[in-house]
C-alpha cells in the first residue's frame, strides 16, 4: 500500500499539471498566456520537511481555429485568413518543504512565441507575416499550507496557497513586420499573446484538495491570478516611433481542474482530469480598460506518470472540447479568438533530501498552467 500511495501521489502531481501556465492573448489567438504564473508549477507538499524539488515543465500549443462566442468561424479556414499562434515555454520550478504543512515554491518561465496573419489577407498562407518574441517570463512565488497535518495518516487534505507574480517578463516586445496590406515592413509592437510578460504585479490565490478512495485518488484544484494594474504596453502593430493611442490590458487569469489518478504498476500511474482555463471579462481588482480577449476553453486531460525513487516524469495532453470567446467588456464587440485543439505538457522532477523513496500519501501540489500562456488570443 505504501508504494501505491507513492504512485498515486506522483500521478496526482502529473494531473495537476496546468502546463504553465500558462498567457496567450492574441488578436485571433489564445486566451491564456502559456506561462501564466504557477499554472504548471509543481509544488512539494508531498515530501518530508527539509526536502527540495527541482522541476522542469515544458508546454507547447498551436492555435489556429477561430471562434466568435461558441461559434466556429469556418470561413477563416476556407478563405485561408486564419491566424496561427504558436506558444512554447519551459518553466524551472524550485520548491522547498519548510515543514510537513508548508511548502515554498518559485517558478521561472522562459517563453518563445509567434503570431502570424496573412498580410494582405488575400495573399493566403504564403503571405503570412509572423511576429516573434522570446525571453524570460513573469517569475512567480507561491506558499502552500496544508489544513491537516499530512503525518496524521488521513486519506484527505486541503491545501491553501497564496503568492506574488513579478513583472519580470517583457510586456512591450517588438518585431519587424508589415502592416495589414503587407507594406511598410517596420518595427512594431507584437500581439499581446506573444509578449513574454503582461506588465503588472499580480496576486495568486490557490486551492487544492484530494481524497483517497481505495486505489484511487480524486482531486480538485483552482488557481486565480489577480492583476490590479489596468493597462500596459501599446497594442499590436503600433509603430515603435508612433505615439500610442491604444494599450493592452493586464488581465486576470484562472485555471480549474478536477479528476482522479490510479496506480497501474509499481512505477506507472495514469490520470484523467477535466480542465478549464481562461480570462474573465473584468478583473477582480482594479480597472479593466485596454485590449483583452476574454474567454474560456475546457479540456479533457489524460496523463501518465513514470516514477522511480527521486525522479518523476509525466506527460499530459489536454484536449479541448468547448471554446467560448466572450464579448469585449466595453465595446460589446463579440471579437474573434483562436483556440488550441490540444496542448502538450511534459514534466521532469527530481527530489533532493529526505528518504530515497517517497511514500507519503499527500499528492505533489501542482496545478498547471499556460502558462503558459494558457488559451485565447484575438485575431483582428
Amino acid at each position: 500500500m505504501r508504494s501505491i500511495s507513492g504512485m498515486l501521489a506522483a500521478a496526482l502531481a502529473a494531473t495537476l499539471l496546468p502546463g504553465l501556465a500558462p498567457e496567450a492573448l492574441a488578436q485571433g489567438c489564445i486566451l491564456l498566456r502559456q506561462t501564466s504564473p504557477m499554472f504548471g508549477t509543481t509544488g512539494s507538499l508531498g515530501n518530508e520537511a527539509g526536502t527540495w524539488n527541482v522541476t522542469f515543465t515544458g508546454r507547447n500549443s498551436t492555435a489556429d481555429h477561430h471562434y466568435n462566442g461558441t461559434v466556429y468561424q469556418v470561413q477563416r479556414q476556407t478563405e485561408q485568413t486564419y491566424v496561427v499562434n504558436r506558444q512554447n515555454s519551459i518553466t524551472a520550478t524550485v520548491s522547498y518543504q519548510l515543514t510537513n504543512r508548508i511548502s515554498l515554491n518559485a517558478g521561472i518561465p522562459f517563453v518563445e512565441a509567434s503570431w502570424g496573419i496573412p498580410s494582405p489577407r488575400a495573399g493566403g498562407p504564403a503571405a503570412r507575416a509572423n511576429e516573434n518574441a522570446h525571453g524570460l517570463g513573469d517569475i512567480t512565488s507561491l506558499a502552500r499550507f496544508a489544513v491537516v497535518d499530512p503525518a496524521g495518516g488521513r486519506s484527505w487534505n486541503v491545501m491553501i496557497g497564496g503568492g506574488v507574480k513579478f513583472p519580470t517578463g517583457e510586456s512591450g516586445a517588438t518585431d519587424v513586420f508589415p502592416d495589414n496590406q503587407g507594406l511598410n515592413n517596420l518595427e512594431r509592437h507584437v500581439d499581446i499573446s506573444v509578449n513574454p510578460g503582461d506588465g503588472g504585479w499580480g496576486v495568486l490565490l490557490d486551492l487544492l484538495g484530494y481524497k483517497q478512495v481505495g486505489r484511487f485518488t480524486t482531486f480538485g484544484s483552482g488557481t486565480w491570478l489577480a492583476n490590479p494594474r489596468d493597462m500596459a504596453a501599446p497594442t499590436r502593430a503600433t509603430l515603435v516611433t508612433a505615439v500610442a493611442t491604444n494599450y493592452n490590458t493586464v488581465s486576470d487569469q484562472f485555471v480549474f481542474r478536477t479528476g482522479a489518478a490510479v496506480a497501474l504498476t509499481e512505477h506507472i500511474s495514469a490520470s484523467i482530469a477535466w480542465r478549464m482555463e481562461g480570462v474573465p471579462r473584468y478583473d477582480v481588482l482594479g480597472n479593466s480598460h485596454g485590449f483583452r480577449r476574454p474567454g474560456v476553453e475546457m479540456y479533457w486531460e489524460p496523463g501518465v506518470t513514470f516514477n522511480s525513487g527521486r525522479h518523476s516524469v509525466s506527460f499530459n495532453v489536454p484536449v479541448g472540447y468547448y471554446y467560448n470567446r466572450f464579448t469585449n467588456p466595453y465595446t460589446k464587440n463579440p471579437g474573434d479568438s483562436t483556440f488550441p485543439e490540444y496542448v502538450n505538457i511534459a514534466t521532469y522532477s527530481m527530489r533532493f533530501g529526505g528518504a530515497k523513496s517517497h511514500t507519503m500519501k499527500v499528492p505533489a501540489a501542482t496545478d498547471q498552467p499556460p502558462a503558459g500562456r494558457l488559451p485565447l488570443q484575438r485575431e483582428d
